[in-house]
C-alpha cells in the first residue's frame, strides 16, 4: 500500500510538473477579421485622429524649446529627427492593394516609384519647425539605393529642405534598425546639433538615446524590429 501511495504521489508530481512546464497557446486573431479592423482603424477617421493628437503634442513641444532657446545668450542648434515611412509619408495605398501583404522587392518598388502621400499633419509640424529655426533630419530605414526616389518623393508632397537625410547603408547586416538610427543620432549631435524631439511609428525608431524627448506615432499595419 505504502508503495503504491508513493507511486500515486509520484505521477501526481510529475503529472503537475509536465502541465506546468508546457507551453500554452491560444487561438490567434482571424487573419481576415484582423484586416478589416485594421481597415476600420483607418477608414473610421481614428487612426488619422490619434496620428494627429501625438503630433501636435510633438509640435507645442518643439515650439516650446525653440522659444526657450532663443532667450539664451549663447542659443543652440536645435533640431529634430523624422522617420519617413508611417511618419512622414504615408503608403496606406500600396498596403491596401496588397491586402497588407507583400515581400521586400515589392516593397522597394513601391518606394522607387516615389507615390507615397505625406502626412498632412507632420508636414504642418516639419514647416513650423523650419519656420522656427529648427533642422529637420530624415533617419530612414530604406536602403541607401533608394536615396533619390526618397528624395524625389520627399519634394513632391513638400519636404522641399532638410540638413540631413540618412539612408541604411546597403552593407548594413543587422536585422533590428536600431543601430543603425541611434549612431545617426549620435553623428547629429557630435555635429553640435541638440535634438530636441525624435518621431517615428515604431520603437526601433526611437530607441538608442541622443534624443530629448521622443514622440511615437500610431502604426497597427506591421513591425520594424
Amino acid at each position: 500500500m505504502k508503495h503504491l501511495v508513493t507511486r500515486s504521489l509520484s505521477a501526481i508530481t510529475l503529472g503537475t510538473v509536465i502541465l506546468f512546464a508546457s507551453p500554452t497557446f491560444a487561438e490567434p486573431p482571424n487573419l481576415a477579421l484582423a484586416k478589416n479592423e485594421l481597415k476600420n482603424y483607418h477608414d473610421s477617421g481614428s487612426y488619422q485622429k490619434e496620428l494627429a493628437q501625438v503630433i501636435h503634442k510633438a509640435q507645442k513641444y518643439i515650439e516650446q524649446q525653440a522659444s526657450l532657446n532663443k532667450k539664451e545668450k549663447l542659443p543652440k542648434k536645435l533640431a529634430i529627427v523624422l522617420d519617413i515611412d508611417e511618419t512622414s509619408l504615408s503608403n496606406y495605398n500600396s498596403m491596401i492593394q496588397r491586402d497588407f501583404g507583400g515581400n521586400r522587392q515589392q516593397y522597394h518598388q513601391d518606394i522607387m516609384a516615389a507615390n507615397a502621400q505625406a502626412i498632412k499633419p507632420m508636414l504642418a509640424l516639419y514647416q513650423d519647425a523650419l519656420a522656427h529655426d529648427v533642422n529637420v533630419f530624415f533617419v530612414t530605414g530604406r536602403n541607401e539605393s533608394e536615396r533619390k526616389a526618397t528624395e524625389q518623393n520627399l519634394i513632391k508632397e513638400g519636404y522641399s529642405r532638410w540638413a540631413g537625410l540618412y539612408l541604411r547603408p546597403m552593407s548594413y547586416s543587422s536585422k533590428s534598425i536600431i543601430p543603425f538610427k541611434s549612431h545617426t543620432r549620435q553623428k547629429i549631435t557630435e555635429k553640435g546639433y541638440t535634438i530636441v524631439a525624435s518621431i517615428g511609428d515604431q520603437y526601433s525608431d526611437l530607441k538608442g538615446g541622443y534624443a530629448q524627448k521622443v514622440f511615437k506615432l500610431p502604426n497597427p499595419y506591421y513591425y520594424l524590429p
